[in-house]
């Protein structure tokens, strides 16, 4: 019995060695970026499409110049039921949990409906989620444009309505696009990854922190 408990003894530094090994090595596997990515971070990260539209306050608008600021950019539509008052939503929250400092860094921009979203009703619409939020419109061929650069889908789907004869919806792509401060796309977000504001803040920080956020 006692040779049994002496291997026992000898067998705890043996133990504690392999624990300590496999901890680092999945230390080293994560890198030095710590806890996962919510977002889907580029390994080739490539030039954003600096497209040309027009902001909220009826100003012509690119992508270039929010150069030096991190981007994140959605593409939705006010008349939207559902998905998107649910991501502005997401990002808003997480908007609010980063110091001001870091907000200074980071702009949001919101687009997609060329007909019904004018800058006056972009201006009424996106700043209730944050005012600092930024909508933005243009004509169909520009939008069109900006959305086949981010590979964005959306079609009109119209619908019986009581209120219009031509009213409809639109079906889109609900990412979110994220845009380093030099310029080029280096990730995004699935819709569904957007809820945990917390672990959205680390993403952030992480990207500022990083030469290319």
């Amino acid at each position: 019995m006692k040779r049994f408990a002496a291997l026992g003894l000898l067998a705890l530094p043996v133990l504690a060695c392999v624990v300590y090994l496999a901890a680092h090595a999945l230390v080293r596997a994560r890198g030095s970026d710590g806890p996962p990515w919510v977002a889907q971070k580029f390994s080739d990260p490539k030039d954003a499409f600096d497209f040309a539209l027009t902001d909220q306050d009826g100003k012509p608008f690119r992508l270039d110049q929010l150069r030096g600021k991190l981007v994140l950019m959605t593409f939705g539509f006010t008349h939207c039921p559902n998905v998107c008052p649910t991501t502005l939503a997401a990002l808003a929250a997480m908007h609010r949990a980063l110091s001001p400092a870091e907000r200074d860094q980071l702009r949001v921009v919101f687009s997609v409906d060329p007909d019904r979203d004018t800058p006056m009703i972009m201006k009424d619409y996106v700043p209730f989620y944050d005012p600092d939020f930024i909508g933005l419109t243009g004509d169909s061929g520009e939008i069109g444009k900006t959305a086949k650069a981010y590979g964005v889908y959306f079609e009109r789907q119209f619908q019986t309505s009581p209120i219009a004869a031509d009213y409809y919806t639109i079906d889109h792509s609900t990412y979110v696009y994220v845009i380093g401060r030099d310029g080029r796309w280096i990730g995004l977000y699935d819709n569904d990854r957007l809820g945990n504001t917390d672990k959205m803040v680390d993403d952030i920080r992480r990207f500022l922190a990083s030469g290319n956020g």
